[in-house]
């Protein structure tokens, strides 16, 4: 593998040295070169070490490649370096120690490494694991130097614990081993032992008169390895006196908290006042306190924990008070209890609920399970309390541990859609102490969308007008659709005929052919809407289907038409005014009620029309000598559907009768002698738009105003007559007026203005010249002489106007 690992990036480089030689187009990948999946250190390993050292592959000038996890959270290593190598491209990558490691608190260690450059990043993990190395026995400080110091009355019963020596290993599964290295005085060799746990046993009494007052102990610590720690133990023995001491306390039961540091106070053991040189020291052996050899004051040796050594919680301590000069001694009681603090909040598994469900999840189904515990020795239960957030107000409740769905979960709603489509909430978990720790559960639900709905169709009508022109929007169909995203819908048309068609994505119809209400009056379009997009399978997809009515709207675009349109009646005098002479046969495609009218002059004064029959005004005369009216007549008649009109044609005959009995006979009778005359007239009108009207009608006037302005300056700038000193002869332009003058004059103009018989009008040379001499807008006085200026060309042009300006108004 290792031999792989070499190869690898040697092959590599060389692939790429030969493609930049040979100039060859190399598209540089980026990515890890040589990084092996897992390397060994050791623990002992120094900082500033280099880890592994491997190569990484990137178009960038300098990449950078960072370390993006380390688990299990160790800070121990530096930003990894990058240097370039002689081929392009290519870098190399060396990762370095900044502490030490220790296995045994991690014996592998995953790093996660991140490539970036400009094209992207790339992700590679690699593992260390630890190599285990023997650590030295760590022996208590004071053990070690200056040693410890042991004051044993004579009279202590056999076997006794004079001391129990504190050592640790940090090596894990490691065991220690203690031994007695030497004994002084040497022919005390015998007397002392230590146990497997570190206690120096005495095996025999001791006497303060005949035996040896103090013995030095050598004790030495070694783990399996042999590494090891010495120290030395001094043991004075005190003559003990038949009288004890006097105690102010000879028993005391004291309570005191943990985790109060070294040297807390626990207890004070005194002796009567008056009793000189009293010292104290404890009858056997208790590493957690300490008493002052001089004050009887005992205090902790550590930081007592309850939560690591529960065997803290109650103590028994013996305490020894002697005086040397007196050689009397006592032994006190202390009973210490260590009460628990609330120091740690519960620990909950998992520390945080991130979950993916679907929105028809059942209520009642678990989503999960929650445990929490607390280290903390007196508190014996955790309650959970679960806070939701106003989003997810009463969807989860607890249940033993148990999240469970309380309410149907909802994606459909914009709320949602702003908070992510997430349920937040919160598990609080507090535990029994004083005051209560808590701690808090983040819960994180996403919800999916399932398409539940079916889309539902608002729109069932429309109409348009038939003539409507093929193309344009005859109505918008709108269907709802309540999953998210809302209303997310295509339309298509199912059935029907083909003279619509339909806008997919906003559902407008439009229509696709010529209408005529004459030969349908209704269409049904059946129509689909479907939607999309509303489930995590994009092929679950759901439709609905309706018929559309479009109700065509009958235009009056149809002209009335007759048959026939030519008619012929013969009547006698004597027929009745009352009665129809005929009846035209008239009909209007659109159904549209028809009106007739009498169009030509002479036939309005005889006759009218009732509906569509024609009736005569009065009777007719036909007296000798007297009244006597026409035998024929041609009436043309104007039928009329409001918007259409049709002409037909009755020719009338009279027959005179003179006897005095009337008759109601009428004759009609159609014939097609004549050739027939009709005329059909559609009337078309334009119909703009308000808004249309009124910005015409605006630029008219604005147009107007300047027209007038622009008038109005150039007369007052140019134009001017008046009377002259001396007379100027005519211009050519007066010559031209002249002539002008004396055409209209020829043309049969008299002395005054006279009209002709056909309405048009001449003007006499007279007139003329009045109205040009008024032009200048000055009173004429006859004793002076009057002269033309001479005149511009545009001049000119407005002396015609006037002109025509005094022809119009003599015509009016």
């Amino acid at each position: 593998m290792g031999v792989y690992n070499l190869l690898c990036p040697l092959l590599l480089t060389s692939f790429l040295q030969l493609h930049i030689l040979t100039g060859a187009c190399v598209s540089i990948a980026t990515g890890f070169i040589g990084l092996p999946a897992s390397v060994s250190v050791s623990e002992s390993t120094r900082p500033r070490s280099v880890v592994v050292e491997f190569q990484v592959q990137s178009s960038s000038l300098l990449p950078t490649v960072n370390i993006l996890s380390v688990n299990p959270e160790l800070a121990v290593f530096e930003t990894p370096i990058v240097n370039p190598t002689d081929v392009s491209g290519i870098f190399n990558v060396q990762i370095v120690l900044n502490g030490s490691l220790d296995y045994e608190k991690a014996s592998m260690v995953s790093v996660r490494l991140g490539l970036v450059t400009s094209s992207g990043s790339v992700e590679q993990t690699f593992h260390i694991s630890v190599v285990d190395e023997n650590n030295t026995p760590q022996c208590e400080p004071l053990f070690q130097l200056p040693g410890v110091e042991v004051h044993v009355p004579e009279n202590l019963p056999v076997p006794v614990t004079l001391y129990t020596v504190l050592a640790s290993d940090a090596d894990r599964n490691d065991t220690l081993s203690f031994s007695i290295s030497q004994v002084l005085p040497n022919s005390s060799k015998g007397q002392f032992h230590v146990s497997a746990g570190g206690s120096i046993i005495s095996s025999q009494p001791f006497d303060y008169h005949t035996g040896p007052r103090e013995f030095m102990l050598s004790v030495v610590v070694r783990d399996k390895q042999g590494a090891n720690c010495t120290g030395t133990v001094r043991i004075k023995v005190l003559k003990v006196y038949n009288l004890p001491l006097d105690l102010l306390l000879v028993s005391q039961n004291v309570s005191i908290f943990e985790n109060q540091g070294p040297e807390d106070i626990v207890a004070i053991v005194r002796a009567n006042l008056t009793i000189p040189d009293v010292f104290y020291t404890f009858v056997k052996d208790y590493p957690h306190f300490k008493i002052g050899r001089e004050d009887g004051i005992i205090r902790t040796a550590y930081n007592l924990d309850l939560e690591a050594e529960r065997a803290l919680a109650h103590s028994v301590l013996l305490v020894r008070a002697y005086s040397v000069a007196l050689e009397r001694s006592a032994t006190a009681t202390v009973t210490v209890n260590v009460l628990d603090v609330n120091e740690f909040p519960p620990f909950c598994s998992p520390s945080v609920f991130v979950l993916e469900v679907s929105e028809t999840t059942e209520v009642g189904s678990s989503l999960g399970s929650l445990t929490c515990v607390d280290i903390d020795i007196s508190n014996q239960s955790v309650s959970l309390t679960l806070v939701d957030n106003r989003l997810a107000l009463l969807k989860f409740r607890l249940k033993d541990g148990q999240l469970l769905v309380n309410n149907t979960l909802n994606y459909d709603s914009a709320e949602m859609a702003t908070n992510n489509f997430q349920y937040e909430a919160t598990i609080l978990a507090t535990d029994t102490g004083t005051p209560p720790l808590t701690s808090q559960v983040r819960v994180l639900v996403s919800v999916t969308p399932v398409n539940e709905h079916d889309p539902v169709f608002q729109t069932l009508f429309f109409s348009v007008p038939e003539g409507t022109r093929p193309g344009t929007a005859v109505g918008t169909v709108v269907a709802r659709d309540t999953d998210w995203p809302f209303d997310n819908i295509r339309y298509s048309i199912t059935t029907g005929d083909a003279m619509f068609t339909i806008d997919p994505e906003g559902g407008e119809l439009y229509l696709g052919g010529e209408l005529d209400f004459e030969e349908q009056q209704v269409y049904v379009v059946g129509v689909q809407a479907e939607d999309y997009d509303q489930d995590m399978d994009r092929t679950n997809r759901k439709r609905g289907t309706v018929d559309i009515t479009v109700q065509v709207e009958n235009v009056n675009d149809n002209a009335p038409v007759c048959d026939p349109i030519s008619y012929e009646s013969t009547i006698f005098s004597t027929l009745s005014n009352k009665l129809p002479i005929l009846s035209l046969s008239c009909a209007d495609a659109d159904s549209d009620r028809l009106t007739a009218t009498i169009t030509n002059g002479a036939a309005v004064d005889r006759f009218l029309m009732t509906g569509l029959s024609l009736v005569s005004k009065n009777v007719f005369s036909y007296v000798v000598d007297g009244v006597y009216d026409r035998t024929m007549f041609e009436v043309t008649i104007s039928v009329s559907d409001g918007r259409h009109h049709t002409e037909a044609v009755a020719y009338i005959y009279v027959v005179p009768w003179t006897t005095t009995v009337p008759t109601t006979t009428t004759t009609t009778t159609t014939t097609t002698a004549k050739p027939p005359q009709v005329v059909t007239v559609m009337s078309d009108y334009w119909d703009p738009e308000p808004w249309f009207v009124v910005v015409v009608t605006v630029t008219g006037v604005l147009l107007l105003l300047v027209t007038s302005l622009l008038i109005w300056a150039i007369l007052s700038r140019v134009y001017g007559w008046g009377p002259k000193d001396e007379p100027e002869p005519p211009s050519n332009k007066t010559e031209e007026i002249g002539k002008m003058n004396t055409e209209v004059s020829q043309n049969g103009a008299s002395e005054n203005d006279q009209a002709s018989l056909d309405g048009t009008l001449s003007l006499s040379k007279v007139s003329i010249q009045d109205d040009l001499m008024r032009f200048d807008g000055k009173a004429q006085d006859p004793g002076k002489s009057w002269a033309y200026k001479p005149l511009s060309k545009c001049s000119n042009i407005h002396i015609k106007l006037m002109i025509f300006w005094n022809l119009s108004k003599h015509m009016n």
